[in-house]
């Protein structure tokens, strides 16, 4: 059963009065168990993989071969092309990441680094129109922002989360939740700096988000990926309507470190917590995995991982619509363009590469 709960939350430089609701495992209105089944595209040395176009195969890989990521044909399993070079000349990655627009027809899908906090924005049409010609054009984040918590705002602007921004209210920077970045605004040599004396506490190892939005709902999210909360806004003016916390309430303790020389206390967390870690939405709904890791304090995890992710259905305005129960921990998820399907990442054994899989909706 729902509990709502009046408290006091900081929206950026306007405190509001905002109900902070908990939901159960009960509260959601249908429950479906989902069994799933073995992609044949299985790449050595993978991190993750991810579908777009409903046919084509974004593997995020280690860099071994020469690229961060191999491209292949859902359909016919054939690798389509790699790239993402490694390398430190301007058309090179030192890192890189795959992450994708959060709808589920979206063209855009976009590369990370987090050495440079740069981040390209990249259209699958034209990288398959181009390929080995194709320029990478990289965006440099401020060093007061942390990639890959961003959403793109409009054609000109990102948004980010302040990596100081604390998510634990006794541990406040007193700092503005969101920063917006410019295309083109910083470079290389200056993305990477901030007064971070004027500071606290370091929390960027705390307080990633999934973050994405929909202009026409006015709506943006905020979903926690090492809590089981996630925050909604009016996107227009950046007001926080409603933060919701469940369905298991992690108990996360939070400790903070001493500082080194010149740095700040870094905050972490003591124990292994996932939680939403992936995000997808269409016109209606959005989905949200959870990882459904939640072990406090130090402790020796087997090889074999045994916890069960599950992915929620809400709308978006938080109402819970149905709960998938999946048979595997999964850390990354895609959808097709007509939600028949979750392509998943799997991951059976920690010492081992991942599974690719699906699961029929």
């Amino acid at each position: 059963m729902r509990r709502i709960l009046l408290v006091f939350l900081v929206s950026c430089k306007n405190s509001e009065n905002i109900e902070l609701s908990y939901f159960e495992l009960e509260d959601f209105p249908r429950t479906k168990y989902c069994t799933s089944k073995s992609i044949s595209i299985q790449v050595a040395n993978s991190l993750s993989y991810h579908v777009l176009h409903d046919s084509l195969v974004l593997v995020t890989t280690r860099g071994n071969g020469g690229y961060f990521v191999e491209m292949y044909n859902l359909n016919s399993k054939q690798k389509i092309m790699d790239f993402a070079q490694k390398g430190l000349n301007a058309n090179q990655f030192s890192h890189a990441r795959v992450v994708l627009d959060e709808t589920n027809v979206s063209s855009i899908f976009y590369l990370y680094n987090v050495i440079t906090n740069s981040i390209v924005e990249i259209n699958i049409d034209s990288l398959l129109k181009y390929e080995d010609s194709y320029s990478f054009k990289k965006i440099y984040f401020s060093g007061y922002t942390n990639v890959p918590s961003f959403c793109k705002y409009d054609e000109t602007r990102y948004l980010a989360q302040n990596k100081y921004y604390s998510i634990v209210k006794d541990l406040d920077n007193d700092v503005d939740r969101f920063l917006f970045v410019k295309k083109n605004e910083f470079d290389i040599t200056n993305s990477t700096y901030s007064k971070s004396w004027e500071y606290k506490y370091y929390l960027s190892n705390i307080n990633k988000v999934i973050m994405f939005s929909d202009s026409t709902k006015n709506r943006l999210w905020c979903v926690l990926d090492g809590e089981d909360r996630f925050d909604i806004y009016k996107r227009d003016d950046l007001s926080l309507l409603k933060s919701y916390s469940g369905p298991y309430h992690y108990d996360v303790e939070y400790v903070v470190g001493e500082a080194g020389r010149g740095s700040l206390p870094l905050v972490v967390r003591n124990g292994v917590y996932s939680g939403y870690s992936a995000a997808v939405t269409t016109d209606s709904c959005v989905y949200l995995l959870l990882g459904n890791q939640n072990y406090k304090g130090k402790r020796e995890l087997p090889d074999r991982v045994l916890d069960k992710s599950e992915i929620y259905k809400l709308s978006w305005e938080g109402e819970l619509l149905c709960r998938y129960i999946l048979d595997s921990y999964v850390y990354a998820f895609s959808m097709d363009s007509e939600g028949k399907y979750f392509y998943c990442t799997v991951k059976e054994n920690r010492q081992l590469d991942p599974k690719f899989v699906y699961y029929e909706l």
